[in-house]
Order: C-alpha cells, then sequence, then structure tokens
C-alpha cells in the first residue's frame, strides 16, 4: 500500500513538475518577443515628424517629457528635443553627419509652441549650451501650416501613439492631496 501511494505521489510531482517547465518555457517565450518589441522601440529612438526645406525633423523619444510649467505648477507642458537633419536633394543624409537640435515646450492647453535653444552638433553633443531662460511672454500660437505648428502636431501624435513621455495627468498620491487640500504635512 505505501508503494502504491508512494508512486502516485511520485507521479503527481513528475506530472507536476513538467506543467511547471511548460508555463516556463511559455513565459520565456513571451518575455523573448516583448523584448524584441522593446529593442525595436529602442532602435526608433527618433521618430520622423516632418520633412520641409530640405531638413528631416525627428522627434527624440527617448527625452520627450511631461513637465509642470515653470513658476505655476499649475498646467502641465511637454518637454521636446528635436532633430534637424539636413538632406542632399537626391535624398541621402550629408556627410560628415552634422546636424541640430532644436528644444523646445508645447502648450497643448493653449496651442502654443515657445523655442528655447537651437545647437549645431558634429559628432556628439556638448551638455554645456546656453538656452534663454524661461518666460510666459516667449509662447507664440501657432500659425497654420508653418513648421512650429507641424512639429507641435507631430510631437503631440507620436506621444499618444507610441505612449512615451508619461502622463499629463496630475497623478497626485493620497499622501500628496492629503498635504495639498489639508494643509497636514506627513
Amino acid at each position: 500500500m505505501k508503494k502504491i501511494a508512494f508512486i502516485c505521489i511520485a507521479g503527481l510531482l513528475i506530472s507536476l513538475c513538467s506543467s511547471v517547465a511548460v508555463q516556463a518555457a511559455e513565459t520565456d517565450t513571451a518575455k523573448s518577443t516583448s523584448k524584441e518589441s522593446q529593442e525595436k522601440q529602442k532602435q526608433e529612438r527618433y521618430v520622423l515628424l516632418l520633412k520641409d526645406n530640405g531638413f528631416a525633423y525627428y522627434l527624440d523619444t527617448k527625452n520627450v517629457r511631461w513637465m509642470k510649467i515653470p513658476y505655476s505648477e499649475t498646467e502641465n507642458i511637454v518637454d521636446a528635443w528635436v532633430r534637424l537633419v539636413k538632406i542632399d536633394d537626391d535624398g541621402e543624409y550629408s556627410y560628415p553627419p552634422k546636424y541640430f537640435l532644436s528644444h523646445y515646450y508645447i502648450r497643448p492647453k493653449t496651442r502654443q509652441i515657445q523655442f528655447l535653444s537651437e545647437l549645431e552638433v558634429t559628432g556628439r553633443p556638448d551638455n554645456a549650451i546656453t538656452e534663454r531662460p524661461y518666460s510666459s511672454l516667449h509662447w507664440e500660437n501657432l500659425v497654420p501650416g508653418s513648421i512650429e505648428d507641424d512639429i507641435y502636431h507631430g510631437v503631440l501624435k507620436v506621444m499618444k501613439d507610441r505612449n512615451v513621455g508619461g502622463s499629463s495627468g496630475d497623478n497626485m498620491s493620497f499622501r500628496d492631496a492629503i498635504e495639498e487640500y489639508l494643509r497636514i504635512s506627513l
């Protein structure tokens, strides 16, 4: 009787182990598929926004983000870097690889854009740049058909389609809500 019970328990353990192994293999396959898609998205860091006036405009999806408007904390704006690459007449990129990086703030609530800086890059960009300081007076209304209009709509579309840049919502935690509205510091 003990031998039969032992054989039954051993059989159950073997079948349990084999089902766990199958589930692990399926999970590994799913993970490798998701890793491949993540690597593909990493490769597509710069997404084409538009081509105009001999330049291709690419959004840097790694550095685009929602942020609070400076000195206000009441409204969210988009902080975006756009890469401008000169295109030769035959459609090929020019060499040596020289491009421009433009920094923009985008304000969806009022449909405005603010240009902060542009730097010319040959090789690797230098982090020691001087941008004009933020000012609420520098917001520009969109002119239909302008490059800024295309950049504005392109950036917001890419952020929505690819789910990059985080959330535009306030996403206040319970602790933050208590501190903000009840004025109780935790």
